[in-house]
């Protein structure tokens, strides 16, 4: 019985010592760990392919809105391009416009779909103000050429719009531009 009783602690006593040394060897790798710096080789993560059916990011198909959806977006100016946008790339058939997303909220970074090697699509890093001022030059560029200068809406569009193009050179210390901009943002966050 003692000699059982003498066995049972021998291989508690190694068990013990086993189990220390395994705890010291991950506390060495986690000390490593830390040591090591944090960056990220973001040519590897931008490599995701994309479907081809997408297009590619200022390319974006708009036959799926009509010309009465159009008119209707120029009667609110403030909201127009916002809307415009929303609709442009959130009601597209087959997700062919779903060509843009934010992966981290807490950065100023949107990826965008671009052209890869040979006929492939790939995401791209961009900084979000870019993409902001791109997406409301392009949309506000497309609904001006919608609006016709002979009716009130149109009228009322166009001279908002010259009030917003005013701002972004300085006019209002760029208030109404920002606006714009954000309102952007908020469309593209929530889609």
């Amino acid at each position: 019985m003692k000699q059982q009783l003498a066995d049972t602690k021998e291989q508690m006593q190694q068990q013990l010592a086993d189990t220390k040394e395994q705890l010291a060897a991950k506390d060495r790798q986690i000390e490593q760990l830390i040591k090591r710096p944090r960056t990220v080789n973001n040519t590897t993560t931008n490599r995701y392919v994309v479907e081809q059916h997408i297009n590619v990011f200022g390319k974006e198909s708009i036959e799926h809105i009509s010309p009465a959806q159009i008119q209707a977006l120029l009667a609110d100016p403030v909201n127009a391009v916002p809307h415009f946008i929303k609709l442009k790339h959130r009601r597209a058939p087959g997700g062919v416009n779903n060509n843009m997303r934010i992966p981290n909220q807490k950065r100023a970074i949107y990826q965008v779909v671009v052209s890869g090697e040979g006929e492939e699509k790939e995401w791209e890093n961009k900084a979000k103000g870019d993409v902001l001022e791109q997406l409301y030059d392009e949309n506000s560029g497309h609904l001006e050429a919608e609006a016709d200068e002979d009716t009130r809406v149109g009228l009322r569009f166009l001279d908002h719009q010259d009030k917003v193009k005013a701002s972004a050179n300085g006019e209002d210390g760029g208030r109404r531009y920002k606006e714009q901009l954000d309102k952007i943002h908020s469309v593209v966050t929530n889609m």
